[in-house]
């Protein structure tokens, strides 16, 4: 009970830490614009998106103005959302790891050099200095950008080479403070393990198959109907100034979030204990209230997270086959 309830208070407060560096940036009550929805099988960043708007749709007492995906932004913001703040998705994808998110980021510092550009909470690694200095040079340029990070290394890298307002903040999915399995676990552990560029190769993965399954993210699931893919592939390119389209997209969009969190939910119900190198297996299970052993991507990312934000009394961590191993013992 003693661990249930530190869960719960962690998870709470991290929820109002998030409210607090939000509202301390942004006005409420006023048109917004909320760019580069993820459209894609990663079930932590739609995470992150359902907790973006859990919090922007009460806080802000409207739903965006203005959505879109790196794929189908039409620099068409000022038709839909002309005044107000430009909201960029948060994750993990600020720097060289996921370079297409990060051109985009340019693309609307530049384009929008008089509008505020706040950048929701991300963690940041650069692996070259052309990038990073980049980077540099657009928020130089912009007079009105504030970044927000969720942990230690990013904001000291963004307080030494950012001309900007830099802000620790927890990552958004704890908005949604709980996440209830709907059924029982069918496997004692349960493993989530990266397959992309930010997996570590090692000797872990042999001994978690004598385990249990290795799973990740299913790139087989729909989260989006017929109908949606139907209209946004041939109607709305035809139609791209209507707002009754737009005002459906921001629907859809979050119908999508949604559908991914609970397949996620399903597939890390499975396991009585998991084990990740995924940073939003460890916020989702601590969501869940669900133990779990968190492993680290090649940068450090969930280290540096629960570094900067504190154990939820579910997780144990690892670094190698002997710490995992003595994890899952304990």
């Amino acid at each position: 009970m003693a661990a249930e309830n530190s869960t719960d208070h962690l998870i709470r407060s991290l929820a109002d830490k998030f409210s607090t560096a939000l509202s301390g940036i942004i006005a409420p009550d006023q048109p917004y614009a909320l760019l580069d929805f993820p459209d894609h099988p990663n079930v932590g960043d739609s995470a992150i998106y359902t907790g973006e708007m859990v919090f922007l749709e009460p806080y802000m007492k409207r739903s965006p103005s203005y959505v879109c995906t790196i794929e189908n932004y039409a620099r068409d913001i000022d038709r839909f959302c002309p005044e107000g703040p430009i909201l960029l998705h948060g994750g993990g994808n600020f720097g060289t790891v996921w370079p297409k998110h990060q051109h985009f980021r340019h693309e609307i510092l530049e384009r929008y050099p008089d509008r505020q550009v706040v950048q929701l909470p991300q963690s940041i690694h650069f692996s070259d200095d052309a990038t990073r200095e980049a980077t540099a040079r657009a928020i130089g340029a912009h007079k009105n950008f504030t970044l927000l990070v969720r942990d230690l290394p990013s904001f000291e890298l963004a307080q030494k080479h950012f001309d900007c307002t830099t802000v620790m903040c927890p990552d958004a999915a704890y908005n949604m403070l709980h996440l209830p399995p709907t059924a029982p676990a069918q496997h004692p552990v349960l493993s989530i393990l990266r397959r992309d560029p930010e997996k570590v190769e090692n000797d872990i993965r042999p001994y978690l198959e004598s385990l249990g399954p290795i799973d990740d993210w299913g790139r087989h699931f729909w989260a989006r109907s017929l109908t949606d893919r139907v209209v946004e592939r041939y109607i709305a390119p035809q139609m791209r100034g209507s707002r009754m389209l737009m005002a459906r997209r921001e629907r859809m969009y979050l119908r999508q979030a949604w559908n991914r969190v609970h397949y996620g939910v399903k597939l890390l119900q499975r396991g009585e204990r998991l084990v990740s190198d995924r940073l939003h297996v460890h916020i989702m299970a601590g969501l869940m209230r669900r133990e779990h052993v968190a492993l680290d991507n090649f940068y450090g990312k969930i280290s540096n997270f629960i570094e900067a934000w504190g154990e939820d009394g579910l997780v144990k961590r690892a670094n190698d086959l002997t710490s995992l191993k003595a994890a899952l013992a304990e």
